[in-house]
């Protein structure tokens, strides 16, 4: 994929050969932001700093490098118990925003005592819900299904430039999930429906991008904060902006009623089975989901879950006015489906780190030197490969822990502490990088085939398909291909080319371990993970299973 850089110079994506695309980027001027030096402080100072909105003290502590971070502020939740591509263009799409000027010139790097002018600062996490929230109402007993037809569904859409044919897709497809949730097929045996209906539905949509904070990465609009997990980023999103879907859309994936205008949507849709038209409601969705290309080529895929659930509010609260506000009942199942073609890079941002009961961070330490291209700390020299060659949970793994998303012994963190007394209301789904033959056993995914069981995930899965080799492994390299590792799995029915390391020729998907790692959990913990894989021509299994298994949460 080829693409301009700013002032005139050519970025080549990750399929750039023998130059390398650390130095293709470092000419195109990506460069580190560095601290100014009117902020320079002794290490280990401290100054008191103002914060917003619920958000009631703040406090910054001088940094080694002489410089003050960003405020860190306490969220007031008294007694409440305690509770993880370089930026690669990287498919055969251009930028769609090379008219552009390099973007968030002007914005200070998150390091320095200024929040972003473009941006909001959001309230850090505290990884514990509020109180009185997220608890089923006083009539569900602890437990058992579902006693209303409720759900609450987000869709996270990888928004990179590999994307839009896997988005054109999802579009398409989208009726093999709504349908069978609000209309159920008539079991012939019993001569009625074997799930109820779904009666009152939320569908939200983010996108992957939460940007570099402290770089300026080509491809990465806004690198403070992206997308920040906003719902509706067509309409929130501060990078999205910047290259708006029907810029870049190929004719006929927009059904007629979509508009160019980002403000036609709410920031999540909602069907009322009374009174809802399906037809306008799947054509609606289309209109939010198709989020095109774009958007920053280094995918924080569960982070952004966690930014849009956790950092942010959603919850339907009276006085909420988070811009997620709303979305999440207390009522509802809970559905979270990832669709990328890579793996999570949710780099440790320590503005975001969970905090303990008196609203004090949890140790942390910061890892956004791993979009530094001079930065010797990591894996690979390749900004993309520096998220595939590191040992996990080693000094060269620059990413959130998974128990930040799921911990299977404390529901109260990450995506269940919507639901800490009933996590099981949460239902993961993925249909991301895995073979096109996933690894099963008795019809279920076969995890430890798949992903394997050495810490460092090197006895994951490998072998050769119609399409080519296929692996799962960590830090697998590709003898082939000297700036990706061996993919996942390719194009469903396309033919191998030893020599293809671009998907113009032939594509591919990047192993998606870590967001496997998660639905694995899921599976394990609830019988709630569902995992396909991003190369089939057809998503309707991997969605009539993600169907089923919310349906099976709703009491008959």
């Amino acid at each position: 994929m080829l693409g301009e850089c700013p002032g005139g110079a050519m970025l080549m994506g990750r399929f750039v050969g023998i130059l390398g695309f650390g130095m293709l980027l470092w000419g195109c001027g990506v460069e580190r932001v560095g601290p100014s030096p009117a902020n320079r402080c002794v290490p280990g100072a401290t100054q008191d700093c103002t914060c917003t909105g619920s958000l009631a003290r703040g406090v910054q502590v001088c940094q080694a490098d002489g410089t003050f971070p960003a405020c860190v502020c306490a969220m007031v939740t008294p007694d409440v118990p305690p509770t993880e591509d370089t930026a690669r263009p990287d498919s055969s799409v251009p930028p769609v925003d090379t008219a552009v000027p390099p973007p968030d010139t002007a914005i200070p790097p998150p390091d320095t005592a200024v929040p972003p002018p473009d941006t909001a600062v959001p309230p850090p996490d505290t990884g514990i819900p509020p109180p009185d929230t997220g608890a089923p109402p006083p009539d569900v007993p602890p437990g058992g299904c579902l006693p209303t037809q409720t759900l609450d569904l987000l869709f996270v859409v990888d928004n990179s430039n590999s994307m839009r044919d896997n988005q054109a897709q999802l579009a398409a497809q989208f009726r093999t999930l709504l349908d069978p949730l609000v209309n159920p097929h008539v079991d012939p045996s019993l001569g009625r429906s074997r799930f109820p209906p779904i009666r009152d539905l939320h569908v939200g949509v983010i996108s992957t991008d939460l940007g570099t904070p402290g770089s300026t990465i080509p491809s990465c609009a806004n690198s403070d904060q992206g997308d920040d997990g906003l719902l509706n980023p067509i309409r929130n999103g501060q990078a999205l902006r910047r290259h708006l879907p029907w810029t870049s859309a190929p004719p006929g994936v927009r059904p007629a009623r979509c508009m160019n205008d980002p403000n036609q949507y709410p920031s999540f849709l909602a069907f009322d089975a009374a009174r809802s038209d399906l037809t306008a409601f799947r054509e609606d969705f289309v209109c939010n989901a198709f989020l095109s290309v774009g958007g920053c080529g280094l995918e924080q895929q569960l982070e952004s879950v966690y930014r849009a659930l956790v950092v942010h509010n959603p919850r339907a609260l009276p006085g909420n006015t988070d811009p997620n506000a709303g979305f999440v009942r207390d009522n509802a199942l809970l559905g979270i489906l990832v669709v990328s073609d890579e793996d999570d890079g949710s780099v440790r941002d320590c503005r975001y780190t969970e905090r303990d009961p008196r609203g004090r961070p949890l140790p942390c330490t910061d890892a956004l030197s791993v979009y530094d291209t001079t930065s010797p700390a990591w894996a690979s020299s390749d900004l993309n490969l520096r998220h595939y060659l590191q040992r996990p949970g080693s000094a060269q793994d620059p990413h959130w822990p998974l128990d930040r998303y799921l911990d299977p012994t404390e529901p109260r963190r990450g995506f269940t502490s919507l639901k800490p007394s009933h996590p099981d209301w949460v239902v993961f789904g993925a249909i991301a990088g895995v073979p096109l033959r996933t690894p099963a056993r008795d019809g279920r995914t076969n995890w430890e085939a798949l992903l394997g069981v050495a810490p460092d995930g090197s006895d994951g899965y490998t072998g050769m398909a119609p399409e080519g080799p296929e692996s799962m492994r960590q830090a697998n390299p590709d003898p082939a291909c000297s700036q990706r590792v061996v993919p996942a799995c390719r194009r469903e029915g396309t033919t191998y080319s030893p020599t293809a390391c671009d998907t113009t020729t032939q594509y591919f998907a990047w192993p998606s371990r870590r967001i496997a790692q998660v639905a694995q959990r899921f599976d394990a913990r609830y019988g709630n993970g569902v995992l396909g894989s991003i190369c089939a021509n057809n998503y309707a299994q991997t969605l009539g299973q993600f169907a089923e298994r919310i349906q099976g949460h709703i009491c008959p």
